[in-house]
């Protein structure tokens, strides 16, 4: 044995109390890190959040419930079986030992799990959900993340070590526990840890499986995410009732007029824009500006905030919950939806507005890797007229950012310029831009000719998120949100004419730059030159311009589809005076079932 073995031998030999509530407090604290480093901006001490909060909730925010992300919070299970090991000797045994070791090491595990479903993308866990979005989207996401086997092994090597300090401090508290000479204070000090630990989780038992508990219970976490998963998959099963067939059938509404409908997803655009110092004036100046440019040539505008039904991530969860008039907020609903409507059609949006006599187009300009029948089932799922893909561009030049794609101003004015030489009839264009997709950089150039972006040339360098300040990928947001817009108006003048309708939405809150705290909602824009049109919104939360001054969402994603649809009707409907219902919550399919 070496002499600095044998040093630590004998330390721990006279003081087996330190060791064991280093150990215990370095394991406790594990649980919790994941989730206060994801959430390391909302993270801080206890007392700091107490001293903003007043004294008055002292005993609140330091033993029961605390809003901020940090570690200092307990394990209930870890707490436990501690107590149990070092108070019951009959228990020491070798397997019990290893027993309470892969607990922990679960505990560990749903912890990672927890704060990136949690922390991230701001969804409930569930296994259910989690395991199909994880197969199905986690592959593409190291392709555009341009993952390396540098990252992998960095990350194995991670791992191991995080295997490695687990396990010798895991052995550190088990042996300095049955120590006979564990002192009768450090008894009683775990002890009283035990008590409250059973006390608190018997008087909050499924709000212990919360982040925000205090005291954080691995039982009712894994009790918690079974309810989730039992009541989403009985959500789907109710994917086969006959209502949305029954409930958006405007066959009874004629159109008149049938304006050209840009229906356009603003990819990360969220109303973190208005939440925050970093963003908010240079953001409100923006919209200004932009409107007074809209304003001089003709335009009208009204805008809301929209409540979408993910955060973080899931654009196709909030343009399918949007066209189709229904809550999506999980993967496998999706997934579930895809395969039903492969043999009949589903009357969304496009659907609807094919059947009044419009070209209904899907431009989809992400270079993705999917095969020729994934790209067949999206298709039937959309019911769409015709489907423009990357492969269909004929794009040459530089790629950005996510995917990579090519710059937005390109392909929007690409696929006018080719459908209104070919399309006769009114047009429905669909498609969610890429140029502000997370990490947000880099950005293409705003060129007065777009076609000059079709240029030969390598792409820019992509940027990889972990490499630069949070302050750095907070001017990067704003800088692309600032590109999209200026985009999209220079856009709107030049290809829209008086009887177009343009519809500009965010898809979900950026990931990275925005928090739990700043909710759901994205942006809402109408655009159109018909006054009467815009002002039929106002009766239901939108205000004239693009900026809003409450922040509170006056709609959601899934209310749009009815509501576009009675105004429309109202305004351009044969019968004028009959418009169909408005159903600010979509379909309602929730399940009424009990969970046993």
């Amino acid at each position: 044995m070496s002499q600095f073995a044998r040093r630590i031998s004998a330390f721990l030999q006279q003081h087996p109390n330190g060791p064991f509530w280093i150990a215990f407090a370095i394991l406790n604290g594990l649980v919790f890190l994941p989730m206060a480093w994801i959430a390391k901006e909302e993270a801080s001490l206890p007392l700091f959040s107490i001293a903003q909060n007043g004294w008055s909730e002292v005993m609140r925010h330091l033993l029961v419930w605390r809003e901020t992300a940090d570690p200092w919070r307990l394990s209930a299970e870890l707490t436990l079986m501690v107590a149990l090991w070092v108070w019951f000797s009959s228990l020491r045994r070798r397997w019990v030992g290893v027993a309470f070791g892969l607990i922990y090491g679960l505990i560990l595990l749903y912890a990672v799990y927890e704060a990136v479903v949690v922390g991230i993308y701001l969804l409930e866990p569930s296994f259910y959900a989690q395991f199909f979005l994880a197969r199905d989207a986690l592959p593409s996401l190291l392709e555009h993340l341009q993952a390396t086997a540098t990252l992998y092994l960095s990350g194995s090597l991670l791992l191991g070590g995080t295997f490695a300090l687990v396990l010798a401090l895991w052995r550190l508290l088990l042996w300095c526990g049955a120590r006979p000479r564990f002192s009768c204070l450090s008894r009683s000090l775990l002890t009283a840890l035990a008590v409250w630990t059973l006390s608190v989780i018997s008087f909050q038992q499924q709000h212990s499986a919360q982040p925000e508990a205090v005291v954080s219970s691995f039982a009712f976490k894994l009790w918690e995410n079974y309810r989730t998963s039992k009541t989403l998959y009985q959500r789907i099963q109710k994917l086969d009732a006959p209502q949305q067939g029954l409930v958006y059938d405007y066959r009874a509404f004629p159109l008149a007029q049938k304006p050209d409908i840009y229906l356009i997803f603003v990819e990360a655009y969220g109303s973190v824009l208005y939440q925050r110092a970093d963003f908010n004036t240079s953001y409100r100046d923006l919209l200004r500006e932009l409107s007074a440019q809209l304003q001089e040539n003709g335009w009208k505008m009204v805008t809301a905030l929209s409540e979408a039904p993910t955060w973080g991530g899931g654009s196709w969860l909030s343009y399918t919950t949007t066209l189709f008039g229904m809550h999506i907020d999980q993967h496998p609903q999706y997934l579930e939806l895809r395969e039903k409507y492969q043999t009949e059609r589903y009357p969304s949006l496009g659907v609807t507005l094919h059947d009044q006599g419009y070209h209904y187009v899907w431009l989809s300009t992400l270079q993705e890797n999917y095969s020729e029948e994934v790209w067949e089932k999206y298709t039937r799922l959309l019911a769409v007229d015709e489907l423009i893909r990357y492969r269909d561009l004929g794009y040459i030049g530089p790629r950005y950012g996510w995917g990579p794609s090519p710059p937005d101003q390109w392909t929007l004015h690409w696929v006018h310029e080719v459908l209104k030489d070919k399309v006769k009839q009114p047009l429905f264009l669909f498609t969610i831009t890429q140029n502000s997709h997370y990490p947000f950089a880099p950005l293409p150039p705003l060129a007065e000719d777009w076609r000059t972006l079709n240029q030969p040339g390598r792409d820019p360098e992509a940027v990889d998120p972990q490499t630069i300040r949070l302050a750095t990928m907070r001017a990067n947001y704003l800088q692309a949100v600032e590109y999209e817009l200026r985009m999209l108006t220079q856009w709107i003048l030049e290809v829209g004419d008086p009887n177009s309708i343009f519809i500009l939405i965010g898809d979900h809150q950026p990931a990275g730059v925005s928090r739990r705290a700043d909710g759901y909602a994205t942006p809402l824009h109408i655009l159109s030159q018909d006054e009467a049109l815009i002002r039929a919104f106002t009766e239901y939360g939108f205000v004239f311009g693009l900026e809003v001054t409450d922040l509170q969402p006056s709609l959601r994603h899934e209310g749009f589809y009815s509501l576009f649809m009675r105004i429309l009707f109202g305004r351009y409907g044969i019968h004028q005076l009959a418009q169909p219902v408005y159903l600010p919550n979509g379909i309602q399919l929730e399940s009424n079932e009990t969970i046993n």
